[in-house]
């Protein structure tokens, strides 16, 4: 009688469905370093949708209505202008920027060597 038991019971825990909590980002952009890390690597990335996300992430970790007031933008337009696919214009995304207190940095892309011989080539 005891393995039946058990053996039902083990049955009736296999059935069992496990939930998760889905992964939000923004809950983890909680600092200035977290936020700059985060968004210098999304825009690395080719793929201009992502870079989209990753203000739209920071937005909401600094609190849509603030970031919309800040922007001067109403809260839909700021979520259309953040929306997946959306193309918006490099001043709104100025503007968003500088509402959520980040700026823009350029680097080379070349390695070190590569410049140095561009120099020579031209010399």
């Amino acid at each position: 009688m005891k393995k039946a038991k058990a053996k039902k019971h083990v049955k009736e825990n296999a059935k069992a469905k496990v939930t998760y909590a889905p992964f939000e980002v923004a809950d983890y952009l909680d600092s200035e370093e977290a936020i700059a890390e985060y968004l210098s690597l999304a825009v690395r990335d080719e793929n201009p949708g992502i870079s989209l996300k990753a203000l739209g992430d920071v937005a909401k970790a600094r609190g849509m209505a603030e970031v919309a007031k800040a922007s001067g933008l109403g809260r839909e337009s700021l979520y259309k202008t953040l929306a997946p696919g959306a193309k918006p214009r490099f001043e709104t995304i100025a503007t968003i920027m500088r509402a959520l207190n980040v700026g823009f940095s350029v680097e080379s892309r070349l390695p070190v060597r590569a410049k140095k011989a561009r120099k020579l080539k031209a010399a």
